[in-house]
């Protein structure tokens, strides 16, 4: 699947607080499909746009991981392996490791 199939999916991805799609709104900053490797990387603008500020964090990570789960919903039966990864800091919110949980 092509980076611009994928976008178009991720555009069903609302974000609760502002009702835009993640996608026009910029969450997603980048889609990067690897042929050899058989894998896709989404990046998301998360860290960047959450203020640093620990009640700002705390909302907003409850905000991101409804984010992420709806992300995964709409491409997991369209991918195959997918990793979802913060832009800044190269945090993987998806999948989630066991060692996570």
């Amino acid at each position: 699947m092509r980076a611009e199939e994928i976008l178009d999916l991720l555009r069903k991805v609302e974000n609760p607080i502002t009702n835009m799609d993640v996608v026009s709104e910029g969450l997603v900053s980048k889609v990067e499909v690897d042929e050899e490797e058989k894998v896709v990387r989404i990046y998301v603008a998360f860290l960047r746009n959450t203020p640093a500020h620990p009640f700002s964090m705390a909302v907003n990570w409850a905000v991101q991981a409804g984010i992420i789960r709806d992300m995964v919903k709409v491409l997991e039966d369209k991918l195959g392996y997918f990793e979802i990864v913060d832009d800044a800091s190269l945090q993987r919110y998806y999948p989630i490791e066991e060692d996570e949980i």
